[in-house]
C-alpha cells in the first residue's frame, strides 16, 4: 500500500469522525431538550420525587390563651414511631428517556404522650410530600377513632385531647404516586433524639439503592422478587433522612450518545484490521472502498439514534447492527469475493462495531470490556503477522519492488549463447 492511499484513508476516517461528533451532539441535544419538558409532564401526570416528614405534635400552654397576642405552644415528643412503606415499581418511558415511577402505600402509627398533669388539646400538623399531589385514603385515627381533618396549603391538621400523663396512638396513611426516589425525614427540624423508631420498606423489585445522604437499613432480606428493608432504633440522635432510590432501565438517549461518540474509535480499530488483513493477503482496496465502508459504519449509529425513541433499545440495537454488518459484508463480497479474507473482515466488524458498542449497555464495565477486547485483538494480529515481510507489503518509494522493468538492449552472441547487452 502506497503512502498516498494511506493518507486518503486517514482523511476518510477524519471526515467520518467529524460526522459522528455532529450526530452525538444532536442526540445529546434532543435528550437534554426533552429531559426538562418530558420530566415535568411525567411529574405532573404521575407525581414528583417525595420526601415525607414526620408530623409535628404541639399543645397550647395552659393559661396563655387569655393573654393578648399569639398563643404560645409547645411541642410534644414522639414516644414511638411504627411506619410501613410498600413500593410497586411502574416505570414509564417518554421519547429517549425512562422515568422510575412508583406507587407507595404509606402507613404510620405514632405514639404521643402528655407530659403535663392536666388535659391538653393537641394539634397534629401533617405535611404532604407534594402539595399538588393526590393522596388516596388519607385519614387520621386517634386510639382507633377517626378525627376530623382540616386541609390547607398542602398540610393536614387534626386536633384531639390527651389526658394527664396519658399516651395516645395516632394512625394515618395514604396511597400515592411518585417518581425517582422516596424518603422519610424523622426529624424535620434537624438533628434530634429519635426514640423507639421502626420503618419497614417492602419492594417488588430487586435492584435497590439509597441516597448519598441517607442511612442504610439495619436489616435487609430478600422477599420474592423484592426486598424487606428495616430501619430500627431504640434511641438515636440523627438529622439524616431514610430513603430509597428507584431503579431505572438504561436511558436510550444518553446511551446512544455515548455509543455514537465512541464510534470513531471502533472504526479506527476496524480500519487497522482491514489494512492488515488485505495487505497480508494481497487484496487491493481503493480508498473509495474505505469511504463506503465508513458510511456503512455510520449507518449503524444513525439508524440507532432514530430507532431508539420509537422501539425498545435492545431491538433497535439489533436492527441497526444487522443493517450495518449486511452493508459492509455484502459490499465486500462483491469487491473481494467469497474467501477467507471476507470471513475475517466480517468477524472484525462484529467485534469492533457490535461487541464494542454493546459493552455500553453494562455501566461500569465498558472501559474494561473495550480494553480486554483491544488487547486480545492486538495479540491475534501480532501472532498472525509475526512472519510477514513488511518491506514487501509496504515497499519504500524507489525500492526494487516499485521500479518498473528496464528495457533490454540488443542481444550479444557469446561462447555460452545469446545474452542481453
Amino acid at each position: 500500500m502506497s503512502g498516498r492511499r494511506l493518507f486518503a484513508i486517514i482523511v476518510i476516517f477524519v471526515l467520518a469522525a467529524g460526522a459522528w461528533m455532529v450526530l452525538a451532539g444532536s442526540v445529546q441535544l434532543r435528550t437534554d431538550a426533552n429531559e426538562v419538558r418530558l420530566g415535568d409532564e411525567v411529574s405532573g401526570l404521575w407525581g414528583a420525587p417525595q420526601v415525607q416528614e414526620a408530623p409535628e405534635f404541639r399543645y397550647t400552654v395552659p393559661g396563655t390563651e387569655k393573654k393578648k397576642g399569639p398563643r404560645k405552644s409547645r411541642q410534644l415528643d414522639l414516644v414511638a414511631s411504627d411506619i410501613a412503606a410498600d413500593f410497586t415499581l411502574d416505570q414509564r418511558r417518554k421519547g429517549l428517556l425512562w422515568y422510575a415511577t412508583y406507587v407507595v402505600d404509606f402507613d404510620a402509627a405514632y405514639r404521643v404522650s402528655n407530659p403535663t398533669d392536666h388535659p391538653v388539646e393537641s394539634t397534629m400538623r401533617f405535611r404532604f410530600p407534594d402539595p399538588s399531589g393526590s393522596y388516596d385514603g388519607f385519614t387520621v385515627r386517634v386510639d382507633g377513632e377517626e378525627v376530623p381533618v382540616r386541609y390547607e396549603s398542602g398540610n393536614a391538621t387534626a386536633e384531639f385531647k390527651i389526658e394527664p400523663g396519658a399516651a395516645v396512638s395516632v394512625d394515618t396513611g395514604y396511597r400515592t404516586n411518585g417518581m425517582d426516589n422516596w424518603a422519610y425525614r424523622p426529624s424535620p427540624g434537624g438533628a434530634s433524639v429519635i426514640r423507639d423508631f421502626e420503618l419497614k420498606m417492602k419492594t417488588d423489585f430487586g435492584k435497590i439503592d439509597y441516597p448519598a445522604s441517607g442511612v442504610s437499613p439495619t436489616t435487609a432480606e430478600r422477599s420474592g422478587s423484592g426486598w424487606d428493608l428495616v430501619w430500627k432504633y431504640e434511641s438515636v440522635v440523627s438529622g439524616r433522612e431514610i430513603g430509597l432510590v428507584m431503579p431505572s432501565p438504561l436511558n436510550p438517549g444518553p446511551l446512544v450518545a455515548r455509543i455514537t461518540a465512541f464510534a470513531p474509535v471502533s472504526l479506527l480499530f476496524f480500519f487497522a484490521a482491514l489494512i492488515l488483513l488485505t495487505a497480508t493477503r494481497s487484496v487491493r482496496l481503493h480508498p473509495v472502498h474505505y469511504g463506503f465502508i465508513a458510511a456503512a459504519f455510520f449507518a449503524f449509529d444513525l439508524l440507532l439514534a432514530y430507532l431508539a425513541d420509537q422501539i425498545d433499545i435492545n431491538i433497535a440495537f439489533v436492527v441497526a447492527a444487522a443493517t450495518s454488518v449486511a452493508l459492509v459484508v455484502g459490499y465486500l463480497f462483491v469487491v473481494v469475493g467469497k474467501n477467507v479474507t471476507l470471513v475475517e473482515i466480517a468477524i472484525s466488524q462484529f467485534v469492533f462495531l457490535v461487541l464494542f458498542s454493546y459493552s455500553f449497555f453494562f455501566e461500569g464495565f465498558t472501559g474494561l470490556a473495550i480494553t480486554v477486547g483491544a488487547i486480545l485483538t492486538l495479540a491475534f494480529f501480532m501472532a498472525k503477522t509475526a512472519r510477514v515481510d513488511w518491506e514487501a507489503v509496504f515497499p519504500r518509494r524507489g525500492s526494487a519492488q516499485e521500479q518498473p522493468p528496464q528495457p533490454m538492449g540488443d542481444p550479444v552472441q557469446t561462447p555460452q549463447g545469446w545474452v542481453a547487452d
